[in-house]
């Protein structure tokens, strides 16, 4: 793996070699910097999704370009900083890598999300709530090292493979234990849809399949998405079987209307389901509010629970441009 790690990044710097002397009069590189920062009240958990990222994106050419993001500070800061270097938990980098544009091929290196085939992994970490979250979002560390490589072989359709390192190892390479992915995606006129299948190694030395798929569609004035995941059996961060839908009105301006609806299988005697509303509200372009309820109905070995929660607060992104011309 590491073999193939140093082979991938050495191409990338013969590629960023040959795409700067490609560069055309009047091409040249720019940069965006976006600080976020989110402030809640959640009920339970008092500091919640309170959070600072920094997200920096850009391109060195036409065919080179990175995204680098920031998890400088959470409600639990120490831990962040304790798992440095570590693959079975988050921390301060959630991702950072290079993209190489050939064809209608591109080539990703270092540390990414997995191949994963719902659209709420798709969704930026400080835009998430956590009531409305699966089990498999909460728990499962996603941004791993090593790289993938997409075709799009039409316009509408792009298929994506890629080798990770595996969050049931503990540390990155060391560990030896990774990720095979593949995906699948379609997206036409507001519509869209992924299917994805990893195989992960785990500890004990078994490999466990994981099947996930969305759906999404976006019109003017609302949008909604349908999710599930499936795998072979239970662990620590996948459940057995998950599904979720989100609805998102947006046709009053200013205003964002939620609804989320989801159910989780861990066992034949463990499952939960869960229900929610959230009102976003926008005083200024980057500057949201929200308001948030939920209740989670659970059933563990034949204990019942019902849990309700409760979350305020506010999200700001500040953003800065650059550019050079060549």
């Amino acid at each position: 793996m590491k073999k193939l790690l140093v082979t991938a990044a050495s191409m990338l710097l013969c590629f960023l070699a040959l795409s700067q002397e490609a560069n055309e009069p009047g091409s040249g590189s720019a940069t965006e910097l976006s600080v976020i920062a989110r402030a809640e009240y959640l009920h339970s958990d008092p500091l919640g999704n309170t959070s600072l990222y920094t997200l920096l994106e850009g391109n060195f050419s036409d065919n080179l370009s990175y995204s680098v993001c920031n998890h400088w500070l959470n409600s639990e800061p120490g831990a962040l900083y304790a798992n440095t270097f570590r693959s079975d938990d988050v921390n301060w980098l959630d991702w950072a890598y290079l993209t190489y544009e050939f064809g209608n091929f591109n080539l990703n290196v270092g540390k990414m999300v997995v191949l994963w085939g719902t659209y709420e992994m798709d969704e930026y970490d400080f835009d998430i709530h956590y009531p409305f979250a699966s089990n498999t979002w909460n728990n499962m560390p996603a941004y791993q090292w090593g790289f993938s490589l997409a075709w799009q072989p039409v316009e509408v359709l792009t298929l994506e493979t890629g080798l990770l390192t595996s969050p049931y190892g503990e540390h990155p390479f060391a560990s030896g234990m990774y990720n095979l992915g593949f995906r699948a995606k379609a997206e036409t006129d507001g519509f869209g849809a992924m299917l994805a299948y990893n195989l992960y190694n785990r500890a004990d030395a078994r490999l466990m399949g994981v099947l996930s798929g969305g759906t999404r569609y976006e019109g003017e004035q609302f949008s909604i998405s349908c999710d599930f995941t499936n795998k072979l059996f239970e662990d620590e961060f996948v459940s057995g079987h998950s599904s979720n839908i989100n609805f998102n009105y947006f046709g009053l301006e200013g205003f964002e209307f939620l609804v989320n609806l989801g159910e989780e299988t861990f066992s034949k005697d463990a499952f939960c389901t869960r229900g929610g509303l959230a009102l976003h509200y926008y005083p200024l372009e980057n500057l949201r509010l929200h308001l948030l309820g939920a209740v989670n109905y659970s059933e563990f070995a034949g204990e019942k629970d019902t849990f309700a929660s409760f979350s305020v607060g506010l999200t700001y992104t500040f953003k800065k441009e650059w550019s050079k011309k060549m």
